[in-house]
């Protein structure tokens, strides 16, 4: 479909002369999600929720890419005062957006917020912060974290304490505030957020940003994204699926660039009966479905160059992504109806599949279980509206695609989907107590529990793990724009020529 709708588009497009910079200095950038909630603990969990963050809050830590490490950013300076203490000295002169100055009590506030409340982001690495005056926060850890720096720059973003006790996280997504590059001028709930460069930016490890204008859209369809790019209506877009690379890339508008991932795809099923009493209970479902799925077939179709089968819920760039007891389900729709019968469904059952994201990936997904008798009605629902449909205890599969927050350990993917919480849909205690023992400093011990765990999830066939994402960037040749592994396109790093 891709093919058939970008040929016309490119015939007549191609002779068209390559767009530069905007006049206004301005960036628009679109993607196929939105959270509904743009406040970052309700719409972080999906990438474009992080992107938005980084561009609107700060945090304490920043990585730093000239020299591979975590960076004090909010902050100037910290010490480890003990294996579960890290004492922060904030910079001062940091404003938010409404001019406050951020001091300790924001920290704190913002600690006591993410800890005590149940949000659609848990935060399982703190347990408290206590202000030391009012620069000086120390924050606590309920045990040695061995990845703390990473995870306090990707998932702790600093929020004003006083506004947002006002306002709450509805009133932070209508109008955010942070100490961010990027000041929200206008949010469209489920369309569209405007941004604009924010004047008095104190830069840190982030910097300069140079573009005075950011506005991010929601296009649903690719070939919308594409031939808007193609006609000076976007400027960049990413996700491009295999077939549309190479015409994009001949239009002579639009150049295109593949960046590698840690991100992953992967059907959740709901093992412990969450939803009720339901066939995905039955360990023999389970692995019919994973020998049902033609997870190369599909990886090759929609992912293509760059993306690999694997065979667990993690990606191999992660620490700890250990396949020593890990087992592998072949596609094999004979095996998968033999096992269907065996759980007694010898004419397969009816099921109710989410998804909101790669439509054409899950379609495939429920052909491959129609072929072995698995009616699969999906349900394709905005990201934030899968968080009412978990709390209301109706998750029954779904496929997930997840970037660990960018944490390059496997604590941020098993460790975030198995870990007893409303996110854990097998609350396999053995594999929960396993996660539990690797959050030690003790390299050996964490590769040694972490390859158990995975070994757990695997023999049990609780998820089935699909394939890896590369991703590939379409953008307007006059930007300077470049990857990064993270998956976190830093726009305020970017310039027009």
């Amino acid at each position: 479909m891709h093919k058939l709708l970008l040929s016309a588009a490119v015939i007549a497009m191609t002779s068209m002369p390559v767009q530069a910079g905007p006049s206004d200095n301005s960036l628009i950038w679109a993607s196929d999600s939105i959270p509904a909630n743009i406040e970052f603990y309700e719409g972080g969990a999906i990438r474009e929720g992080l992107v938005l963050g980084k561009h609107i809050w700060d945090t304490l830590m920043e990585y730093d890419a000239v020299s591979g490490t975590y960076q004090p950013h909010l902050a100037e300076s910290y010490e480890f005062i003990d294996a579960t203490t890290i004492e922060f000295k904030l910079r001062r002169g940091v404003l938010f957006h409404n001019g406050h100055e951020l001091n300790a009590d924001d920290v704190v506030a913002t600690v006591e917020y993410v800890t005590t409340k149940i949000t659609s982001l848990p935060i399982v690495f703190l347990s408290g912060a206590e202000k030391i005056d009012d620069y000086t926060v120390r924050l606590i850890t309920p045990r040695q974290f061995p990845t703390i720096l990473e995870n306090l720059a990707n998932q702790l973003p600093i929020y004003p304490a006083a506004y947002f006790q006002e306002v709450g996280s509805e009133g932070m997504s209508r109008a955010p505030i942070g100490t961010g590059p990027y000041k929200v001028v206008e949010h469209l709930e489920g369309e569209s957020v405007t941004m604009e460069l924010f004047p008095d930016y104190f830069g840190g490890v982030k910097g300069e940003p140079v573009l005075d204008r950011i506005v991010f859209r929601r296009i649903a369809e690719f070939n919308t994204q594409a031939i808007e790019l193609m006609t000076g209506g976007v400027d960049w877009i990413w996700r491009v699926p295999p077939d549309a690379v190479q015409q994009l890339a001949n239009s002579g508008t639009v150049k295109v660039e593949r960046g590698a991932t840690a991100r992953f795809g992967f059907l959740r099923m709901d093992a412990a009966g969450i939803s009720g009493e339901n066939p995905l209970t039955d360990i023999l479902v389970r692995k019919a479905i994973n020998h049902a799925i033609d997870r190369e077939g599909i990886r090759a179709a929609f992912m293509g160059e760059g993306s690999e089968v694997i065979d667990a819920p993690c990606s191999p760039m992660q620490f700890g992504c250990v396949l020593d007891h890990v087992v592998t389900y072949e596609f094999d729709p004979k095996k998968a109806r033999a096992l269907l019968a065996e759980a007694g469904y010898p004419n397969g059952f009816e099921i109710t599949l989410y998804a909101y994201r790669d439509r054409a990936v899950v379609e495939a997904i429920l052909g491959n279980l129609a072929a072995v008798g698995i009616t699969a009605n999906l349900q394709y629902l905005q990201a934030s509206a899968l968080t009412t449909v978990r709390d209301e205890k109706q998750l029954t599969m779904l496929y997930q695609v997840w970037g660990s927050q960018s944490v390059m350990d496997v604590s941020g993917a098993i460790g975030f989907w198995f870990d007893g919480s409303a996110n854990d849909l097998s609350l396999d205690a053995t594999v929960t107590d396993l996660l539990q023992q690797g959050i030690t400093i003790d390299a050996d011990v964490r590769l040694k529990v972490y390859a158990e765990a995975l070994g757990l999830i695997s023999e049990q066939a609780y998820v089935v793990p699909m394939f890896t994402y590369p991703v590939t960037y379409a953008f307007n040749p006059a930007l300077n724009f470049v990857s990064t592994a993270d998956e976190l396109p830093k726009f305020y790093q970017v310039s027009w020529q």
